[in-house]
């Protein structure tokens, strides 16, 4: 049996995070990139990383090895080959305004992926965080030329979301809003409604909380070995202010 039966081909900070709660609590196994982030050695992440470099080669079955669903940019960046390897999968895509998308990434993921961070080949993290380089936005997050030109950046959201309308069939299709309950996802995946909310995590708040705690736990496994072994990370380069409002998502 095809191990993904659920796609959420969105991109990143469209409420994948919640959403990736929301399958678990349905009973599926969701994946997003928190869970290679919450994978102390970072294996996890090899395997993914390896499915960027050559999505056309990639062995589908193995990377995603214990999960029927996934979410976040990964999932993003990999929805067509994985729709073309599971046809018989459903499919989400959550329409989420340009705006509010913009800001949030503005104010989380694009000071995340612009540190400048230089890892050799052999770190732990190495993986991980070209995996990121490459899949966030297909590497367009690192264009500044791209990046800071919203048109451009709001004719690349919007045809993203397009393309995903036009390969799936609509009967496989669900459109997701923000903050819409439980009601029309369960009766699109046939599963009952639950008696718990529907998750509402990953805020801009907490993202960037959980990325001060990541920052810390790393910079003390540096300090323990920092006698043992040479730096291979340089401190992140100051970047221009970018924080242009809250955001609930």
């Amino acid at each position: 049996m095809a191990p993904i039966k659920v796609i959420n081909a969105s991109l990143g900070r469209t409420g994948t995070s919640s959403f990736c709660e929301a399958m678990d609590i349905l009973g599926y196994k969701c994946h997003h990139m928190k869970r290679l982030l919450a994978d102390p050695t970072y294996e996890t992440s090899k395997p993914f990383y390896e499915a960027a470099l050559n999505r056309d080669q990639a062995d589908w079955d193995k990377v995603y090895a214990g999960y029927d669903v996934t979410t976040d940019f990964t999932g993003a960046y990999f929805w067509k080959h994985l729709f073309a390897k599971y046809p018989d999968a459903k499919v989400i895509l959550t329409e989420r305004p340009f705006e509010d998308w913009f800001k949030s990434m503005q104010n989380t993921i694009y000071p995340v992926i612009r540190a400048n961070i230089q890892l050799e080949p052999d770190h732990p993290r190495y993986a991980f965080r070209q995996l990121s380089r490459r899949v966030v936005l297909e590497g367009i997050i690192e264009d500044d030329d791209k990046y800071m030109d919203e048109e451009f950046m709001r004719q690349y959201y919007n045809n993203h979301i397009e393309e995903v309308k036009r390969i799936v069939p609509a009967n496989q299709l669900y459109s997701l809003t923000l903050g819409e309950g439980w009601e029309g996802i369960c009766e699109f995946l046939g599963k009952e409604v639950p008696e718990v909310p529907y998750p509402k995590v990953n805020s801009t708040a907490q993202f960037n909380e959980k990325v001060r705690q990541t920052k810390a736990r790393n910079a003390a496994k540096a300090a323990a070995v920092a006698k043992a072994t040479t730096a291979v990370e340089t401190p992140d380069m100051p970047l221009k202010e970018l924080t242009i409002g809250a955001t609930s998502i």
